[in-house]
């Protein structure tokens, strides 16, 4: 059956006057018709009638596609009010449509949606289409739908926290028990990576930040001719606050990001799945041995961070303050006492299960892919500094009132 294609042009009367000019594809030897209208200045309307269905889908869409390029520069309003027959066909057809004038960057609008067509929007997802443009964000739920999914959203994340807390304490306190069953040389290679390789940058870092307190304090103390007592600054504010908390926030953005990013994806290839298949806690084969290698490599890693800072003070201090090695180790050993390097290190093995716990934490909590694993390494590097910060500020109150309990 051939096909029957008729062009109105309004005559030149008309086009002067301002009236619109009609353009239309009449097939309803096949059962719809399709004839496009100059609406607006910007806008062309395209009205859709008859039956759309599998036997004529390809010609509708012939019909529908021409007239959305016939004028590329305006945005298109579909009217589908006098369709009779609508199927799945027809909601392919117009996801095809919205293909066309994204590629043409214009904007596409369905309007008189019969409740018929409205039934396959589920099937074709035409929701964010259907009286709206296509680039118009979906809308916002209300307050208070807001306010209850976070409380839910709060609700799940506190107890796979406390469930992983009670899982992790549980391991811990299992090994220390039975530390026959460890496996040493695993945990040894861990505090290697933990600790040893991260020695350079600590060591750097320590250093610089006992010149830079050396340097501050000397500003003021030679105004008073008391520059020997930069040594007292440098050693007690290292051993006690600078040298445990900067080791802290490194081996954090070392070591939990990598344990977050090493959980994470294993999670997304579901090797932590096959584990529990086998019979192995995860728990205990990945996240006990982490929490006792950093632990542990925190401790040395801040003796080491202290004994850097004290140094880079003293160099400080025998060039720019004219204090000798001697006189500057003699008036340290005056000022530092035992109990400050030792406050300095129960922080340090605090903080180390700190980052531990929160690293694996956060590489269990990846669903999804890529994103969510460098997602998952982001929130723990995050959340360890705010942890570590915050835990350091309850050990400053505690060892301040700590004398008079």
């Amino acid at each position: 059956m051939s096909e029957k294609e008729e062009h109105l042009d309004a005559p030149a009367a008309a086009q002067s006057s301002g009236e619109p000019v009609i353009r239309s594809a009449d097939d309803s030897a096949k059962g719809y018709t399709v004839h496009a209208e100059d609406w607006h200045f910007d806008e062309v309307r395209v009205y859709v009638s008859g039956t759309v269905s599998m036997d004529n889908a390809e010609h509708v869409r012939r019909d529908l596609v021409r007239a959305v390029t016939a004028q590329p520069m305006k945005n298109v309003l579909i009217d589908l009010s006098k369709v009779e027959y609508f199927d799945s066909s027809g909601a392919a057809i117009l996801l095809d449509i919205f293909r066309v004038t994204d590629e043409l960057h214009t904007s596409l609008r369905l309007v008189n949606v019969p409740e018929r067509i409205r039934s396959l929007r589920d099937f074709a997802d035409l929701d964010r289409h259907i009286e709206s443009g296509i680039l118009q964000p979906r809308p916002e739920p209300n307050l208070l739908i807001q306010i209850g999914e976070g409380m839910l959203q709060l609700h799940r994340n506190t107890v796979d926290i406390l469930t992983f807390i009670g899982a992790a304490v549980e391991a811990l306190i299992h090994d220390v028990a039975r530390p026959g069953k460890l496996k040493w040389d695993r945990l040894w290679k861990l505090v290697d990576k933990a600790g040893s390789d991260a020695v350079p940058i600590v060591t750097l870092l320590s250093f610089l930040m006992g010149c830079i307190l050396a340097f501050q304090a000397a500003v003021q103390l030679r105004k008073f001719g008391a520059n020997i007592f930069v040594a007292d600054l440098v050693s007690v504010s290292i051993c006690l606050e600078m040298g445990p908390l900067l080791t802290a926030l490194i081996v954090a953005g070392r070591s939990g990001a990598a344990y977050a990013a090493q959980i994470g994806t294993m999670q997304v290839t579901e090797e932590v799945d096959a584990l529990r298949v086998m019979g192995i806690d995860p728990i205990r084969y990945l996240v006990s041995p982490r929490i006792l290698a950093v632990a542990l490599a925190l401790p040395c890693l801040t003796l080491i961070a202290d004994l850097a800072g004290i140094l880079g003070g003293c160099l400080v201090a025998a060039f720019s303050l004219d204090i000798t090695p001697v006189g500057y180790f003699n008036q340290v050993h005056k000022v530092l006492e035992f109990t400050d390097v030792m406050k300095g290190l129960i922080k340090s093995f605090v903080f180390g299960i700190e980052i531990a716990m929160i690293g694996c934490l956060r590489g269990f909590q990846v669903r999804g892919g890529a994103e969510s694993v460098g997602a998952a390494t982001t929130s723990a590097v995050v959340t360890s500094i705010f942890i570590l910060t915050v835990t350091d500020a309850v050990f400053a109150v505690l060892f301040y009132y700590g004398p008079s309990f």
